[in-house]
């Protein structure tokens, strides 16, 4: 395993208050960064808060759904750091409904938390991030580039931060920012005891169907994300990384 050092190094990261995006922040903060969090949960703030010093890691209560927000954070950090060596749009809500019933409302809450986030989050910070080394890592999901059944608006958001992604490692190279895509297979995470619980013939089918026979951990991906904001992958960009168990090789 590599060790990453960032010391002195400010990072952003969304969706820090549980699963991929809080195993993130606690390898980043053992890393020795400083970190800027947006998380929408009361309960996370003060875990946060909590189990990490103020110092190193500042927190803003919003929603990345909403512009106002969105802004708003952004402004808060440029004032808490100046500069920004990397951004991880990790925030992100799941939707498992049949296309035919899907709402509006519904269709409008996940592109917003899902997509328009990532876009204009990475509009804003590629401003101020730092020119001589700096990384964008996107999270989206294998549901994206292979489709799931009741998983449409999930799929059609995370397959269009990939296209987005890709153009943006084509657009931002001329200010030295890459931009790399995680497409994370199934993780461990805060969702995962209650998917078995919910659906165990489907929890049955992922393991068969997936190769290593298991699902991946939060570390496995937070390790990935740190190796892309790192120098280690300095020539490394527009690039889609599965992360899946060889989900999609077989």
């Amino acid at each position: 395993m590599i060790h990453f050092k960032f010391k002195n190094k400010n990072f952003v990261l969304t969706g820090a208050g549980k699963g991929i995006g809080k195993t993130t922040l606690q390898k980043l903060y053992s890393s020795g960064a400083n970190i800027a969090v947006i998380t929408r949960s009361t309960s996370d703030i003060k875990l946060i808060k909590k189990n990490f010093k103020k110092k190193k890691v500042i927190v803003f209560q919003g929603d990345v759904s909403k512009e106002t927000d969105i802004k708003n954070f952004f402004s808060f950090v440029k004032f808490k750091m100046k500069k920004i060596d990397g951004l991880v749009n990790n925030a992100g809500i799941r939707q498992r409904e049949k296309f035919d019933n899907i709402k509006v409302n519904q269709l409008n809450d996940i592109v917003n938390t899902n997509l328009k986030s990532v876009f204009r989050l990475s509009q804003l910070f590629s401003s101020i991030l730092n020119k001589k080394a700096s990384s964008i890592v996107n999270i989206s999901s294998i549901v994206g580039p292979r489709g799931f059944k009741n998983l449409s608006g999930y799929a059609m958001t995370k397959s269009g931060v990939i296209g987005l992604s890709k153009s943006l490692a084509v657009e931002l190279a001329e200010k030295k920012i890459r931009v790399n895509t995680i497409c994370p297979g199934f993780i461990k995470t805060s969702y995962a005891e209650k998917f078995k619980k919910n659906l165990p013939r489907i929890y049955k089918y992922t393991i068969e169907r997936t190769p290593m026979k298991r699902w991946g951990t939060s570390a496995e991906v937070a390790d990935l994300i740190m190796f892309l904001l790192s120098n280690n992958s300095s020539y490394i960009t527009g690039n889609v990384f599965y992360i899946d168990g060889g989900w999609t090789s077989s």
